[in-house]
């Protein structure tokens, strides 16, 4: 069965820059390159395609300021009759988080 491989599914990186000490341990144990630091030694995603969700920089960080998760594309919610359909969860926006760019 060559050629029948899945796609992968793309992670969301979000890095909370408040909580961040610059410490730089999530880039240096992303196995893959795909987090980088900035000017002022901040983590950031360089390129969202390299991640393979391994939660290394996740589980290292010692201030809890990376989340590395899988995108649920397609999952159906059950819902019981008579009750609501849950509403879909808003984006928070805050200049405290950086988010990946969405494909």
């Amino acid at each position: 069965m060559a050629g029948t491989r899945k796609k992968k599914e793309t992670p969301e990186i979000d890095i909370y820059k408040a909580w961040c000490k610059a410490c730089g341990i999530c880039v240096a144990f992303c196995p893959t390159g795909a987090l980088a630091k900035d000017e002022t030694g901040h983590p950031y995603v360089k390129d969202i395609e390299k991640c393979i969700n391994c939660g290394w920089c996740e589980i290292r960080c010692p201030d809890f300021a990376i989340t590395v998760e899988t995108k649920t594309k397609g999952k159906r919610i059950e819902v019981k009759s008579g009750e609501e359909e849950p509403k879909p969860k808003e984006e928070e926006v805050s200049p405290e988080r950086i988010v990946a760019p969405r494909q």
